[in-house]
């Protein structure tokens, strides 16, 4: 009998609720639906045909292709939600709280503020036509291969294999070199010889090992220069020059002419970093006291 009473209350109690909150409720199923049919809208019919008129105009650019499809999609959010409110009869609520919606605004002006600006800078930058995925970059004291751009940070991968996380705005306002951006690439040898090595000879030795490597461009021509006259030996730059540099494992091939041009002065008889020689003066005296 208790039981039963309980029950009868409890559903009063449950209906009242649903009596006096039920205009709420249906708000707030109109602006969820609201927001769910305009992103789903832009997501799956305004989105895909304007990505695809962008990777036509840009075949070889990953990076805005995939900027734009992201971006586009956050517009559709943030487009849904005022929609929303005014499709739900919110707009009375909003209107009648301006300070309170000034407040918040501001509030979240300012603790987003890196936010927003990484969000800026990352538009820049995949706006960039000489900035895109799979570029190497040097900025500041690093370096690294960009893997992607998301809004707020950039991903980097380091020479040694390391992904690091970038925002956006430490790129954007930092001076960056692309080293291997055009299509070709200097590579720069130094080694010393004695003075009386000829130098002639080292430049024509050195010369028949870069023309074996056939991945050294002949055009332009490698370059053997004097670069220092050193105390006890002659130092030598030789520069040569790589084509497509992206495609290319420029550290081998520095390395390879380096062990090669070793080896073959050694074999000419050229003398390689020579010691530098001191003379001693004095006097040596031998103790031959025993202990």
């Amino acid at each position: 009998m208790v039981a039963d009473l309980w029950s009868v209350l409890a559903q009063l109690r449950f209906d009242t609720l649903i009596q006096q909150y039920r205009g709420w409720l249906l708000d707030l199923v109109v602006f969820a639906g609201t927001v769910g049919i305009v992103y789903g809208l832009g997501r799956y019919i305004v989105v895909p045909p304007i990505v695809r008129a962008v990777d036509r105009r840009n075949p070889a650019n990953e990076t805005i292709v995939d900027a734009v499809g992201l971006y586009l999609r956050v517009a559709f959010v943030v487009v849904s939600i005022p929609i929303a409110v005014t499709a739900a009869g919110f707009g009375g609520v909003v209107a009648g709280s301006t300070v309170i919606v000034a407040a918040a605004t501001l509030a979240l002006g300012v603790a987003g503020q890196d936010v927003i600006g990484n969000f800026v800078s990352g538009v820049f930058l995949v706006s960039d036509p000489g900035f895109n995925i799979g570029d190497y970059i040097e900025w500041e004291d690093r370096a690294g291969t960009i893997k992607q751009i998301d809004l707020r940070v950039t991903r980097m991968q380091t020479p040694q294999g390391d992904v690091v996380v970038v925002p956006n705005t430490d790129i954007a306002t930092s001076a960056i070199r692309l080293p291997y951006s055009s299509d070709q690439y200097r590579l720069t040898q130094r080694l010393t010889i004695g003075y009386h090595d000829s130098v002639d000879q080292v430049r024509t030795l050195l010369a028949e090992e870069l023309a074996a490597d056939s991945r050294v461009a002949a055009d332009p021509e490698p370059v053997i220069q004097v670069s220092t006259l050193g105390e006890s030996a002659i130092e030598l730059t030789v520069w040569f020059w790589v084509r497509d540099p992206k495609n290319k494992d420029l550290v081998s091939i520095r390395s390879d002419f380096a062990t090669r041009a070793k080896d073959r002065l050694i074999e000419e008889g050229v003398s390689i970093a020579p010691a530098t020689p001191y003379e001693l003066s004095g006097e040596l005296a031998v103790d031959s006291s025993g202990g």
